[in-house]
């Protein structure tokens, strides 16, 4: 475990990255300040891999390598073009990776690391494009990650076998008619029933895919646009903006796979034409059973307190990308019953949960 100086150095790091939050894609001045503190107290090689930040331990070929991953975009401050706050604990996140930085020096594992400190997790994006592009991906014999998490018991670590966290996107459909006066409007082709008919259809949908089983597949309605306030104007236009969510990717492309069916019979027997767009792409988050039974087992070897989720996490992280190319494993760390919800404008990591969650990611090595 680190000793309290090097604990002092962490908070400091923490308190540093809160400062000077950047969006999903823009993170150059945090990538910047985990670079020169890792190379000022570490002796990891350190990399820029255009756009994250890649830390190696390496001992040897032929070694297994072990993953760790933290991210470090902050979320945006609504109503604004540029600013952002750190209001989900990436830079809390990103701390404890480079805590777990300080606890390699000078240690013989038997195996390599490697420390990924992802940019654009709030977008879906980050851990897409590494999956994508980074072939030392494939080297890992394992992968893991951590999210502090409001809610729960302070200092818990959580864990789920299987589905930790929900996939989820947002689907947009869009219609495009023709134009009538309002008091001819068999003329033009209005494509706000078809719109309302798809939002009032889609439960239907999501009934049949699931054929009673016990998982979750919801939809969340965000916006029907169509039409405007001219009264002498049938609408021509319209969009139909949904969040679909559920424990399986699976089952979430099989309901857009129904709904943009069913859009286009819908245009095509009034003459309209359709597209459609996804938005914000996040895979369910599940975890590797082997690796769950693994750590399960060295975190209570560890003496952490831990607690076993009833369901998954609603929320998405796109941490699934990676459990879909690797053996994988991701966690909570409880932040307190009462501590502010993530996202929520009170929200701030919380720098005493630190040490719990370096003694996790240490009993994974």
């Amino acid at each position: 475990m680190l000793n309290v100086t090097q604990l002092e150095k962490i908070v400091e790091l923490r308190h540093a990255l809160h400062a000077c939050p950047e969006r999903s894609g823009c993170e150059a001045r945090t990538m910047a300040t985990l670079r020169a503190f890792l190379e000022e107290n570490t002796s990891l090689r350190v990399e820029d891999m255009g756009g994250w930040l890649l830390a190696t331990h390496w001992e040897g070929d032929g070694l297994p390598t072990l993953g760790f991953r933290a991210d470090m975009d902050a979320i945006p401050v609504e109503g604004t073009a540029c600013d952002a706050r750190h209001g989900c604990g990436h830079d809390g996140h990103s701390a404890v990776l480079c805590g777990l930085g300080l606890l390699l020096e000078g240690r013989r594992l038997g195996k390599n690391v490697r420390l990924i400190f992802q940019c654009a997790e709030e977008t879906g994006e980050g851990a897409k494009r590494i999956c994508e592009t980074w072939p030392g991906l494939a080297g890992l014999a394992a992968l893991y990650a951590l999210h502090n998490i409001p809610g729960f018991p302070k200092g818990a670590v959580l864990t789920r076998r299987g589905c930790f966290a929900c996939a989820s996107c947002g689907h947009v459909v869009r219609v495009v008619g023709r134009p009538a006066h309002a008091a001819y409007p068999d003329d033009g082709a209005n494509p706000i029933e078809l719109l309302s008919g798809l939002a009032l259809e889609t439960p239907g949908m999501i009934r049949d895919i699931l054929a009673g089983d016990d998982r979750l597949l919801m939809r969340t309605l965000i916006g029907l646009l169509a039409g405007g306030e001219n009264f002498g104007l049938s609408a021509s236009e319209g969009q139909l903006n949904q969040t679909l969510r559920g424990h399986r990717k699976a089952d979430i492309d099989a309901l857009i796979c129904d709904i943009e069916t069913c859009a286009r019979a819908g245009c095509e027997a009034l003459g309209m034409r359709c597209d459609f767009e996804l938005r914000d792409v996040f895979p369910d988050t599940t975890n590797d059973d082997a690796l769950y039974d693994d750590a399960l087992a060295r975190f209570r070897k560890a003496g952490l307190s831990t607690l076993e989720l009833d369901e998954p996490m609603r929320w998405s992280e796109d941490f699934g990308w990676y459990t879909k190319r690797v053996p994988a494993f991701y966690f909570g760390i409880g932040a307190g019953e009462d501590w502010p919800g993530l996202h929520t404008d009170a929200f701030e990591f919380d720098d005493t949960l630190i040490p719990v969650a370096l003694k996790a990611l240490e009993a994974l090595l």
